[in-house]
């Protein structure tokens, strides 16, 4: 189990033959000898050296569905979620047994749910994906309590998610139509400035030609005054 309270499967102790393997005791002895030693090992924390066992084995028995299992398991725990998801899904396809064949799907399922943690983008669609991995298991192994609660765990995830986005949606919405009310409360702000600062333009030119009018009649009238005739002083001639 990890922090997020998802529960996967790990190892199956008991190594059963393929249909397609030799049924020799000598052949189920190898095989028993292999997979429990690769157990013991995967439990004490020694992965790579268990790891190990699980490769002879299916380097031996390539379609030892339950090596891949356990394989699956060794490649989990080291981090290698693709190695992993990629055995697990041909557990899915070679198996016979419904139940170790349900249990792959739903570590199928735990691999997409735990990755839909780690990743905002695609965390519906990994979700989505997780829930159907599980109803797969659940199909096969009906009574499952692990596969039943990471079900509804994930379906509760999905619908928070669902939920967070349309608010996030809602929320940047309404930003966008303050950020947009508020442009355009500076744009009108800009043009009342403009146009007042236009208007104080066309006052100060139109004093400006007032004064110059003002000014060009006054010279005139001072040559028009100067050109006028002088007046004669009338003497009485008597």
């Amino acid at each position: 189990m990890i922090r997020s309270g998802i529960i996967t499967y790990i190892i199956i102790v008991l190594a059963c033959l393929s249909p397609n393997l030799a049924t020799s005791v000598h052949a189920q002895n190898w095989i028993y000898r292999y997979t429990h030693i690769g157990n013991q090992k995967f439990h004490k924390g020694q992965t790579d050296k268990a790891e190990q066992y699980y490769l002879r084995l299916l380097k031996e028995v390539p379609n030892n569905s339950r090596a891949m299992f356990n394989l699956a398991d060794a490649y989990l725990a080291k981090g290698d979620v693709r190695g992993a998801d990629s055995l697990y899904n041909k557990v899915t396809q070679i198996e016979t047994n419904p139940q170790v064949r349900s249990m792959a799907w739903h570590n199928r399922g735990y691999i997409s749910q735990r990755a839909a943690l780690q990743s905002r983008e695609q965390e519906q669609q990994l979700l989505r994906t997780a829930i159907e991995q599980y109803k797969q298991a659940l199909r096969l192994e009906p009574h499952s309590d692990r596969t039943r609660y990471n079900l509804a765990l994930c379906q509760k995830q999905l619908k928070e998610s669902t939920n967070n986005k349309q608010q996030n949606k809602q929320q940047q919405k309404q930003q966008q139509q303050q950020k947009n009310k508020q442009n355009e409360q500076q744009q009108q702000q800009q043009q009342q400035k403009k146009n007042n600062s236009n208007k104080q333009q066309d006052k100060q030119q139109t004093e400006q030609y007032m004064n110059l009018a003002r000014q060009a009649e006054r010279r005139a009238l001072e040559k028009l005054k100067q050109h006028q005739p002088r007046q004669r002083s009338k003497d009485k001639n008597w």
